[in-house]
């Protein structure tokens, strides 16, 4: 073949379309996109133009994929390089490699996700929420509540840089004024395994404690982390000082335990968020510390939610300084 000729097929190259996969309903429609997620009968399907799509399952024909999927059934779990379409309506072929395409019925599969990649470059997200306490007394209240996190993952190393902000009045008289700092760096020396050193700083405008600064380290396990969510445990040996607003001090070291679980639910219409830290301290006046959280997030699309969830601070002390306070907050989140 002559170079002019070369030279003329050449721009062909760069308008060829984008790997793809793609999705065959039973109404004749085609969807283009990637698959992301299937579970409780719902595929989300995130195409260019719609953005994320949740197609109910019973509706596919057929479908296709030139990317690796984790494909699991009532009874075992493969993985699959990719999925070919097949002729059989209801009916996809696993490709492996090493066998004949595998049919199988649509019906059958429990979920489909895409295997956790090898991270080499940055990837970042995060999360800013505006907040407001839910309270069943009649007081007049005005609330502001500010919550930030962001996560960077590079290779074997994660960053997660999180801020809250805290300001409650009740009848015009301020009842809570609070901000707090927290950066986290955690190793991944294994698969699942990451070694964490975390450090908090709290300042408090009205509470006993002016001041709090908490430094720790130590190991973590993740237990799983996928397109469903991620769960995982950490404990840390920890330094905990603490300023008095009467102008008292203290200093100890304690032990800490974490867990982080995030779920989700519906095909990811609903999010399921559980993180709590408890601290031991090794002190005679503080039996240990509990920062817990529970909440539910409404999805309303791809960077927007909804949130309700509920917060727990308790202090079991051998003086008259526990602590025993909830709050239940509603909120209005943006991710990205």
């Amino acid at each position: 073949m002559s170079i002019p000729r070369l030279l003329a097929l050449l721009p062909l190259l760069f308008v060829l379309p984008a790997v793809a996969d793609t999705l065959w309903l039973d109404n004749g429609d085609r969807l283009t996109g990637r698959i992301e997620l299937m579970e409780g009968n719902k595929l989300i399907f995130h195409t260019e133009v719609a953005g994320q799509v949740a197609v109910d399952v019973k509706r596919i024909r057929t479908l296709e994929s030139d990317g690796p999927l984790l494909i699991k059934t009532s009874d075992d779990t493969k993985r699959a390089r990719r999925i070919q379409a097949s002729e059989q309506q209801g009916q996809i072929l696993l490709v492996n490699g090493e066998t004949p395409p595998l049919p199988m019925a649509i019906s059958n599969l429990r979920q489909i996700m895409e295997p956790q990649p090898v991270i080499e470059d940055w990837v970042w997200d995060g999360r800013a929420s505006l907040a407001l306490e839910l309270d069943n007394t009649a007081s007049k209240k005005r609330d502001l509540d500010i919550d930030v996190t962001t996560e960077a993952r590079h290779g074997d190393w994660r960053h997660v840089l999180s801020s809250e902000f805290e300001r409650d009045y009740r009848n015009d008289v301020k009842s809570r004024h609070w901000w707090e700092m927290d950066y986290a760096l955690s190793w991944f020396f294994a698969d699942q395994w990451f070694w964490q050193n975390r450090v908090s700083y709290q300042r408090d405008h009205i509470g006993d404690v002016e001041r709090q600064i908490q430094i720790g380290s130590g190991p973590g396990y993740e237990w799983w982390n996928n397109a469903l969510g991620r769960f995982e445990t950490s404990a840390r040996f920890e330094h905990l000082r603490m300023d008095g607003r009467d102008g008292s001090d203290s200093r100890t070291n304690g032990l800490g335990l974490n867990w982080d679980y995030r779920r989700y639910l519906f095909g990811k219409r609903f999010q399921l968020v559980h993180n709590a830290e408890t601290i031991v301290p090794y002190s005679d006046n503080v039996n240990y510390m509990v920062d817990a959280e529970l909440g539910l997030r409404y999805l309303l699309n791809s960077w927007a939610s909804l949130s309700l969830s509920t917060e727990w601070d308790y202090v079991s002390s051998s003086d008259e300084k526990s602590l025993n306070e909830t709050r239940y907050k509603l909120g209005l989140g943006v991710n990205w």
